[in-house]
């Protein structure tokens, strides 16, 4: 019995193959593991703060979630003498901010076709940063410890062209 019983064959192979090829290359909207374990650390911090290009926030904060509503994202934004920017958040913008980014890092359909799903390296590179600092915390910071700090930004971009 074919698996769509009013499509011709052909149409059925390559439909079949199509949806095999998705699963193979990981069209998934799948967060990545431990994502929920960062929000639940993420939403624990008093401060979380990010040094980063002015580009860089701006592309990865500005972009919309599937329930951008109920996510805030409030930021105190810090110009530093290096160029960059210092981003500070709370735990729970922070939280939010993880879950906007992992929509646009690892799932949210995107394109016109049905298979498609946002890869935007900007919010790849952001999430994967934040990711790494929030996995090293063994336990919750004290009031008294300084908060939580990243730097992303292009340097390294620009060592590897030379």
């Amino acid at each position: 019995m074919p698996i769509f019983p009013h499509t011709p064959r052909r149409l059925t192979a390559v439909l079949v193959a199509a949806l095999a090829a998705c699963a193979v290359a990981g069209c998934s909207t799948q967060s990545p593991p431990k994502h929920s374990e960062r929000l639940q650390k993420a939403s624990g911090l008093v401060t979380f703060q990010i040094d980063t290009t002015p580009g860089l926030w701006s592309k990865t904060s500005k972009q919309t979630a599937y329930a951008a509503d109920d996510q805030k994202i409030d930021a105190k934004v810090t110009k530093l003498g290096s160029g960059l920017q210092r981003v500070e958040l709370s735990g729970i913008s922070l939280a939010n901010y993880l879950r906007q980014l992992d929509y646009h890092a690892h799932g949210g359909a995107g394109g016109s076709a049905p298979w498609s799903r946002y890869r935007e390296a900007e919010a790849v590179r952001m999430y994967d940063e934040i990711s790494h600092k929030l996995d090293s915390v063994e336990k919750r910071p004290s009031p008294d410890d300084p908060p939580l700090r990243i730097e992303v930004d292009d340097a390294f971009l620009s060592a590897k062209h030379k």
